[in-house]
């Protein structure tokens, strides 16, 4: 039996790891689902806002989330800078699933 069919890869949960596995999927021209669990992407971070993370920008943005950003002219932050929880949301993961390539593929208030 020959089957033709191309199936989504299932990602579990919109964080930082979810999100750049959709990057880089979508930088592949691949199928993917996103199932996440809370309400919003990357709700774990949002839980913990005000804190300040230890590592700088720059090891923070995945290399495919950042090719597809700025493909849609998105405003990297600064390399160095050390970004709050809420930051991370506002500047990273919330443009991130909002690019048309991504956004449609992720199921909100979803568990599997």
């Amino acid at each position: 039996m020959n089957i033709s069919h191309s199936f989504p890869v299932a990602i579990i949960g919109a964080g930082p790891v979810g999100l750049a596995a959709a990057a880089h999927l979508k930088v592949r021209n691949q199928p993917f689902i996103l199932f996440e669990a809370g309400k919003s992407v990357a709700s774990n971070v949002l839980s913990w806002k005000h804190i300040r993370v230890f590592s700088p920008w720059r090891y923070n943005i995945d290399k495919a989330a950042r090719q597809l950003l700025i493909g849609a002219n998105w405003q990297s932050p600064d390399d160095q800078g050390l970004p709050t929880g809420e930051e991370l949301y506002n500047q990273y993961f919330k443009p991130l699933a909002e690019l048309p390539a991504i956004k449609p593929h992720i199921l909100l208030n979803s568990k599997v």
